[in-house]
């Protein structure tokens, strides 16, 4: 089930916006995320660069609070990662 998708078109070398998504967490303007667990990293075949990572939150928006209809105040949340250098590209889904 996909509840929400968005896609972003940045204005910065490729480098600079890939080593920024890479190196997202821990990050001041965001202290809910408190850790991050790199599960799997592997490169396929194609040279895409595929990465499972499980991010654990303590404290949650209102919007999300009102979506899931809990107060629960630890969350760990899946996302997945797939880095194309090739078409300068990099899909997440997060679970």
């Amino acid at each position: 089930m996909n509840i929400w998708t968005s896609e972003s078109i940045f204005d910065h070398l490729w480098e600079t916006v890939i080593t920024a998504t890479i190196q997202k967490y821990p990050n001041s303007m965001n202290p809910n995320v408190v850790g991050t667990d790199l599960l799997d990293r592997l490169l396929d075949p194609s040279g895409k660069l595929r990465s499972h990572t499980l991010f654990s939150t303590e404290g949650l928006p209102s919007i999300v609070k009102s979506l899931i209809g809990a107060a629960r105040t630890k969350t760990q949340v899946q996302e997945h990662s797939v880095v194309d250098p090739t078409e300068k590209t990099v899909e997440f889904q997060i679970h």
